[in-house]
């Protein structure tokens, strides 16, 4: 890889670093609402893979560049502005947060995958893999939660917020950094390509919407442009 393609890959998985450091500390405080042993247990478990994946990311990032943590820190305010506002003072918010806001995150992990050397693919895509249990009981434990109408529309709520906020967050990323154009480069226009980036993220949230009866499967037609009037886009 040339000098500016090490730099781009070093900021990307430093931004995917530090947002698995606090997706780890979202499923940790989760774990004081579970309602029961069992499920504080397999939540502490998914929380301690979190952590796995986090030190994974970060000795892959430590190999790239000798500033880790600078890297991290660039885009931080960006995670913590959506972590901090993350619905975990109950079980049903963290249950809908687990099912719909760290996914999406790691739908852009996934999505970026092929833009990375080899080496650092193998690394994230080891996260992802690692991951796929706990995607899944998430979605599984919030259906058993939506019995009701009254569940049902506050969980449209709280996903309508996290939704807002992801895009918020993952607009100005791509308008604060080059990164993307820089890792896009050869592939066509990179405005475009992060806006398709974009409406694939946008598509994989509203499959999970549609799977758990919260949106019509004709709600995944048009989604619209997420990125409309985003920097940089």
């Amino acid at each position: 890889m040339s000098a500016e393609r090490d730099l781009a890959v070093a900021e990307l998985l430093g931004v995917l670093a530090y947002g698995q450091l606090r997706s780890f500390s979202a499923m940790s405080t989760a774990v004081r609402h579970a309602p029961d042993a069992r499920s504080a247990d397999r939540v502490a478990t998914f929380a301690r893979r979190e952590h796995d994946a986090y030190e994974a990311l970060r000795g892959r990032l430590g190999e790239l560049t000798d500033l880790p943590e600078a890297a991290m820190d660039r885009q931080k305010a960006l995670f913590d502005a959506f972590f901090d506002r993350a619905p975990l003072e109950d079980w049903f918010g963290a249950s809908v947060f687990f099912a719909f806001g760290i996914p999406l995150a790691r739908d852009f992990a996934r999505t970026v995958v092929p833009l990375l050397d080899t080496r650092s693919a193998e690394v994230l895509m080891g996260t992802l893999d690692a991951r796929e249990e706990a995607e899944a009981a998430a979605l599984a434990l919030l259906r058993t939660q939506l019995g009701d109408a009254a569940a049902r529309r506050r969980a449209r709520g709280l996903v309508a917020d996290l939704l807002g906020r992801a895009l918020t967050a993952f607009q100005q990323g791509a308008g604060e950094t080059d990164a993307l154009r820089v890792l896009f480069e050869g592939g066509g226009d990179a405005g475009d390509r992060v806006r398709e980036l974009a409406m694939d993220l946008l598509a994989r949230h509203r499959a999970r919407l549609v799977e758990l009866g919260l949106e019509d499967v004709e709600g995944l037609a048009d989604p619209g442009d997420p990125t409309a009037g985003a920097p940089g886009a």
